[in-house]
């Protein structure tokens, strides 16, 4: 399946439909573009995103940003529903205002999530392929 970069990034950067749930609950009916960020090591989402499923909250942590700031933040569990199947009980940060360019309209899958995922990135063709199952050999 190709996905293609939005271009509402620049450069045009890659992204993926999902949608969210509460662990173990049905997929929410919206469905949002997911930032691809494998410079991210966690996943962000809005929690206005996380209120509308109520999402559980796990623990407090403190990470650091792209300008090495320190802030405490909440961690929520979520399940990611993606068209080739459901990751479950994935923590997330819950971001509420603008943090280090992100909006609270995007959703940044970080590579807590990634690492779990066969993505192919075409990017002469700026697509995104989620595939099944790895390649055999490139």
């Amino acid at each position: 399946m190709a996905i293609s970069f939005t271009h509402h990034k620049f450069p045009p950067a890659p992204v993926i439909p999902i949608r969210l749930s509460s662990p173990g609950e049905p997929a929410a009916a919206s469905e949002y573009p997911a930032l691809l960020d494998t410079g991210s090591d966690f996943t962000l989402v809005p929690l206005r995103y996380l209120s509308t499923i109520q999402a559980p909250e796990t623990r407090s942590a403190f990470v650091r940003g792209l300008f090495s700031e320190r802030q405490l933040i909440t961690l929520y569990l979520v399940d990611i529903h993606l068209e080739i199947g459901v990751l479950s009980g994935y923590e997330v940060i819950g971001v509420e205002n603008t943090v280090d360019g992100f909006t609270d309209e995007e959703i940044i899958l970080g590579r807590n999530v990634l690492n779990r995922l066969h993505l192919f990135l075409n990017g002469p063709a700026a697509e995104t392929h989620l595939l099944e199952r790895p390649p055999r050999k490139f």
